[in-house]
């Protein structure tokens, strides 16, 4: 009865470890640049892998081992910028620092960090990108051999032939024209609509609103002239008239 149990028992860890499958270390297939290359432990990193990933990984994750971090996860499961036909970059997401603190440890001696090319649903690992980071003070760190990168970060992380802005690719309309020179002030761009209407189709517009003032001046002096001529008749007539009685008389 006794060893049933032990059959069971051993046949459950076997579905288990079928079922829910881990990240094991796999060959080396190439090593990682790390930017910057020396620093202190409180920077913003980034990873490089020399190459592409093995054809088959559809994702990776990178984990840091050593004094006080027994491979800690330091980039998530991901298939961002992914390729199999080029090194890629990957940035960490937090700093050396936070991941001491996170676990409780200082930094000291040294640490290996790996980014293994897994499927990102099974998590078979198809290859590792390796790294050695020293660290030679508190509060620093620095790469090891090939590791070792620039002092700063200075590539995009996006590529630029994947088609997006950066300061070294503005898009098309804010490049400047074929000559070098920027477009002089008052000139139109090619294709782009006009600011404002020109000077003399907008003139008659401000116009509109002092033709009607103008004839209503004219009807009225032209009004205040007949008044005049019709009085000056009606006295001339009544003048006429009352000489003709007297002379009747």
């Amino acid at each position: 009865m006794r060893s049933d149990r032990y059959v069971v028992v051993a046949l459950l860890a076997v579905l288990f470890g079928l079922l829910v499958p881990g990240t094991a270390s796999a060959d080396r297939v190439g090593g990682l640049l790390v930017t910057p290359g020396e620093s202190v432990d409180q920077v913003p990193v980034r990873l490089k892998t020399d190459k592409g990933c093995p054809q088959g990984a559809t994702g990776y994750i990178a984990t840091m081992k050593g004094h006080g971090l027994d491979n800690v996860v330091v980039v998530p499961t991901s298939d961002v910028l992914l390729s199999h036909t080029q090194g890629f970059v990957v940035p960490v997401a937090n700093t050396f620092r936070d991941y001491a603190d996170d676990n409780g440890t200082t930094l000291q001696g040294t640490y290996e960090i790996t980014l293994s090319c897994i499927d990102a649903f099974s998590q078979q690992n198809f290859g590792d990108f390796t790294a050695t980071v020293d660290i030679p003070s508190a509060g620093h760190y620095a790469a090891v051999g090939a590791a070792k990168g620039p002092a700063r970060n200075t590539d995009p992380i996006i590529p630029p032939e994947l088609g997006l802005s950066t300061p070294q690719n503005p898009p098309p309309s804010e490049q400047p024209p074929a000559g070098g020179q920027p477009p002089q002030e008052g000139q139109q761009p090619q294709g782009g609509l006009p600011d404002a209407e020109p000077a003399d189709t907008a003139a008659p517009a401000a116009d509109s609103g002092i033709h009607p003032f103008l004839y209503l001046g004219g009807g009225v002096v032209v009004l205040v002239v007949a008044a005049v001529v019709v009085a000056g008749v009606r006295r001339r007539a009544s003048a006429a008239t009352e000489s003709t009685e007297s002379e009747t008389e």
